[in-house]
């Protein structure tokens, strides 16, 4: 009799028509009337999820005449305490002779894992300290090489670039590739307490225009190129440079006077799109 009521106890539910909720799909996350697609809070240690993250390296030397900067895995990692780091570091290169150096940085994209066309990407970090470097949060799109006089079909969007040494963000945007062709159009913020803490960096795109926020506050809108309507990838990057354009006033200033190692810290990233 006791096995009788178990086994019509379980077959009930059948019966009803209730279904397990462990098979039931998760709802997608919904804020503010946008649907989260993707993210990355950076958990752990170590290398950052290879199934999200490709972490480019190869020598970038632009300047033979003095040091330059290159791009290597090993500056691009997770710190165990929640966050990505990239980090801008002085290192020997040349016959190991302490000398005769160049600097390396560390960069992430999400090529071949993840690209999204149109929505809202944010990112949550804090700047470097340091001179000589800057960093950026954007996105690419295959596509931005075609020249046709159109950003329509791809656009690097360049969502913030930051500073160690000045209270400036850049916002810009490039089309028609890297050569003659090439179109842009960007616009500096002036947002005095940027380099204090983390601080938050989103762009809103849709098919008519590109805006773009910083903590909240919107700093730039544009629809230059026509706004591309292709998906596009994410990149995080630190860039060093020692040629006179980098080294200016206005951009990322001498890495002679920076002390290294210097660190830019991710806190996450997230991806969404608008609920229809």
């Amino acid at each position: 009799m006791i096995k009788i009521i178990l086994i019509t106890f379980c077959l009930l539910p059948a019966f009803l028509g209730c279904k397990d909720p462990v098979s039931e799909e998760p709802k997608p996350e919904v804020i503010d009337g946008w649907i989260l697609t993707w993210s990355d809070e950076f958990d752990g240690s170590g290398i950052p999820n290879p199934k999200y993250w490709d972490r480019p390296e190869y020598n970038r030397r632009n300047n033979e005449s003095g040091p330059d900067g290159w791009w290597l895995r090993e500056d691009s990692y997770l710190d165990g305490e929640g966050h990505l780091v990239l980090r801008a570091k002085r290192i020997n290169n040349r016959n190991n002779d302490k000398d005769q150096y160049d600097y390396s940085t560390g960069a992430v994209r999400t090529l071949g894992f993840f690209e999204q066309k149109f929505g809202k990407f944010e990112c949550r970090c804090q700047l470097p300290t340091q001179p000589g470097w800057w960093v950026a949060f954007w996105l690419m799109s295959n596509g931005v090489g075609h020249v046709d006089s159109s950003g329509r079909d791809g656009t690097e969007i360049d969502i913030m670039e930051g500073f160690g040494w000045t209270d400036k963000i850049n916002h810009a945007l490039h089309w028609d590739g890297y050569g003659d062709a090439h179109q842009g159009e960007g616009k500096k913020i002036e947002f005095p307490g940027v380099r204090e803490g983390y601080h938050t960096f989103t762009l809103e795109w849709d098919e008519n225009e590109y805006r773009f926020y910083i903590d909240g506050n919107e700093t730039w809108k544009s629809n230059a190129g026509g706004v591309s309507q292709v998906p596009a990838y994410v990149k995080i990057t630190a860039e060093l440079s020692t040629e006179s354009w980098a080294i200016n006033q206005y951009w990322s200033n001498d890495p002679e006077k920076a002390i290294f190692p210097d660190y830019f810290l991710v806190d996450w990233v997230r991806v969404y799109k608008k609920q229809k």
